[in-house]
């Protein structure tokens, strides 16, 4: 079973935003810990999604603005580049979701495909490098992140050992 048919870990509360989110939103590329469970470099429940947009467009241009319940927070983060990032976040589905607003080469991804109640899924996953880099950078003010790490490091370590 992969890690995204799991219920363990991908709810049916975040697999329904998922849905309405691709539904809405089909080019919408999806990474932090959707990312990294989508390939089996972690395997722990999903608590919220990252979604990335090219910094070209616009959140009402791709029908972002349209999903969104309640406020929108809005604000600028540093990057693993340390660049300046837009990063707005809103319920969906009631599913916190963060939108970041990135340059074209921090969007590639790859596609994956799982099936849940029989319906098949096909999400735009981003290059997991970028979810590592992520973890790394805010390993220090997040224990998940530090605890992703060590995961992911100990996986590697045993399959290149």
């Amino acid at each position: 079973m992969k890690n995204l048919e799991n219920r363990e870990i991908l709810s049916d509360e975040i697999l329904q935003a998922i849905d309405i989110i691709v539904s809405n939103c089909p080019d919408a590329v999806f990474g932090g810990s959707i990312a990294l469970n989508a390939v089996g470099l972690i395997n722990r429940k999903i608590s919220d999604i990252d979604l990335f947009i090219s910094n070209r467009q616009s959140l009402s241009r791709i029908g972002f603005l349209s999903l969104v319940e309640g406020e929108i927070l809005s604000d600028t983060v540093t990057n693993t580049n340390g660049e300046e990032i837009q990063r707005t976040g809103a319920m969906i589905a009631d599913v916190k979701t963060c939108v970041f607003s990135v340059d074209d080469e921090e969007l590639q991804h790859s596609k994956h495909t799982f099936v849940r109640n029989g319906k098949e899924y096909k999400l735009f996953i981003q290059n997991v490098n970028y979810a590592i880099e992520a973890k790394k950078s805010y390993s220090s003010r997040n224990s998940k992140h530090r605890d992703d790490l060590e995961i992911i490091d100990d996986l590697l370590n045993d399959l290149f050992n």
